[in-house]
């Protein structure tokens, strides 16, 4: 078989300005970046607990599902 060529993968994360306060004030006591502290803690611990949870069945649902949810709950409370 030929080699695979992996390209990086980037996302975007919007953070609720709590949440962000809070991740920034743990990067500065480590002495680190906020990007590093999610690269090097938060994604690799979120994976771990993630393998755990995949086992079972995952319990987040598709972004699909979710669109649709958010409809129905807005007919709902329409």
């Amino acid at each position: 078989m030929g080699s695979v060529e992996r390209m990086p993968t980037k996302f975007m994360q919007s953070l609720d300005p709590q949440v962000y306060a809070e991740l920034r004030k743990i990067a500065k006591d480590r002495g680190i970046t906020m990007q590093e502290l999610i690269r090097a803690v938060i994604v690799p611990d979120w994976m771990r607990k993630d393998e755990g949870t995949s086992a079972r069945g995952s319990p987040r649902r598709s972004r699909r599902a979710r669109s649709a949810s958010k409809r129905a709950r807005a007919r709902i409370t329409a």
